[in-house]
């Protein structure tokens, strides 16, 4: 049985709010600056950087403002996320079946 490089699946997964977190420690910038520069609500935010709610298209234009980094690879990296939080899922069924 061949085996390949797509079929790989990850040991883990990092939902994008854990980046921002790390971004906003990084630069020092606070949650009320991202509800501030993003027109999102305090607790959508709140909800986000703990990894309840996903990122959309408003959301990564308002980061790249923010933070300087391109809407598309926030795009990128919630579907990456939600890609290898479903492929751990499916592996997981099959090993339990």
């Amino acid at each position: 049985m061949k085996h390949y490089a797509n079929e790989m699946t990850p040991g883990d997964v990092f939902h994008p709010g854990e980046i921002v977190k790390d971004e906003m420690e990084a630069r020092g910038i606070k949650q009320s600056d991202i509800v501030a520069g993003s027109g999102f609500s305090k607790s959508f935010i709140s909800l986000f950087l703990k990894g309840e709610r996903s990122i959309n298209i408003n959301l990564a234009i308002a980061l790249e403002t923010i933070l300087s980094i391109k809407a598309e690879f926030w795009i990128r990296l919630q579907k990456q996320y939600e890609m290898n939080k479903e492929l751990i899922e499916l592996k997981q069924k099959r090993l339990a079946s």
